[in-house]
């Protein structure tokens, strides 16, 4: 009886160990399909955050895109701008020029009957001699003094050299005594303001005079 339920004890515990190592392995297995879950997923969130990551790149290089492109019209604009901004100076100071260049213009065609009147006097000494002559020839300097003081000179001319550049020939006469073209009389004057050609002078030139044969 003793040895019955001592083989009953026995078989109890082995049982008892029997169940215990299965509850181990099965809590082995439980912890494993656990651990590779985890694993999984895991992998999946480091997949979507490797997508977010390659999306949000994509993004930045467009950004970058596209504010190298607003940079890029921003300087085209800002030059064009510029070319605008120095455009509209030169036009307005052509303009200045042009009305400034007129001006005086009209003023050296007055001057010019002017001082066609003074020379009808030449010959009259009872004329230049009065005080209406003298305040006519104070008049006549201002104008002079008005005009250089904007920068306008006379062409010399007289007795030079004819150069088409400067003078206008209105005639020419073959002159003794000379081996070139040359100015041998100035009907109206001409003018340069600063370097610049203002008006031609209107001359008689004079040519060498061909060899009697």
């Amino acid at each position: 009886m003793q040895e019955e339920e001592m083989k009953e004890g026995n078989e109890a515990a082995s049982n008892g160990s029997e169940d215990i190592a299965e509850n181990n392995s099965n809590a082995e297995a439980n912890e494993i399909n656990e651990t590779n879950e985890v694993n999984e997923e895991e992998k999946e969130n480091l997949e979507n955050n490797e997508d977010e990551i390659s999306i949000l790149k994509k993004r930045v290089e467009e950004l970058e895109n596209e504010v190298s492109d607003m940079k890029d019209k921003y300087m085209r604009a800002m030059a064009e701008a510029e070319n605008i901004r120095k455009r509209t100076a030169k036009e307005k100071a052509d303009g200045i020029k042009r009305a400034n260049k007129g001006l005086l213009l009209s003023l050296i065609n007055f001057m010019d009957n002017f001082e066609r009147a003074l020379k009808s006097f030449d010959n009259d000494e009872t004329i230049k001699g009065s005080e209406y002559y003298k305040g006519i020839e104070l008049i006549h300097k201002q104008f002079i003094d008005f005009l250089t003081d904007n920068g306008v000179s006379e062409i010399e001319a007289l007795g030079e050299e004819f150069d088409p550049n400067l003078h206008e020939a209105l005639t020419m006469l073959e002159v003794p005594d000379i081996d070139k073209e040359q100015v041998v009389e100035v009907y109206a004057k001409g003018y340069k303001l600063n370097d610049e050609l203002l008006r031609t002078a209107k001359v008689v030139v004079g040519k060498p005079k061909k060899a009697e044969q």
